[in-house]
């Protein structure tokens, strides 16, 4: 994977904060950086996507929502994590964050 290096400014809170974010998952700070804008870029992207599909073939249906739900449901998207449960799935990503980081090298 290649990387540019470039400049950039932030909020002295939101540094402050994405700092924090970074220590806690134990990975470098331009890593944490990378991966929350390849995260916002890529919901942008989604909701576009989604916005072109619905002009072009229309809003759901009730009946087709409502089959949504039932998948949803039936597959536990979007239920709560147990706190311990999501440290332990933080930790265990940022280990394969480490990991990656260490075979780009």
């Amino acid at each position: 994977m290649s990387a540019e290096k470039l400049s950039v400014s932030l909020e002295t809170e939101t540094l402050e904060r994405a700092r924090r974010a970074a220590a806690r998952e134990g990975v470098p700070l331009s890593r944490w950086l990378n991966r929350a804008a390849r995260r916002a870029a890529d919901l942008e992207e989604g909701s576009i996507a989604l916005e072109e599909h619905f002009a072009e073939h229309g809003e759901p249906t009730a009946e087709a929502e409502a089959e949504a739900e039932r998948v949803t449901e039936r597959t536990g998207v979007g239920r709560p994590i147990p706190m311990d449960r999501a440290r332990a799935n933080q930790a265990a990503l940022a280990h394969l964050d480490r990991l990656d980081e260490a075979s780009d090298q």
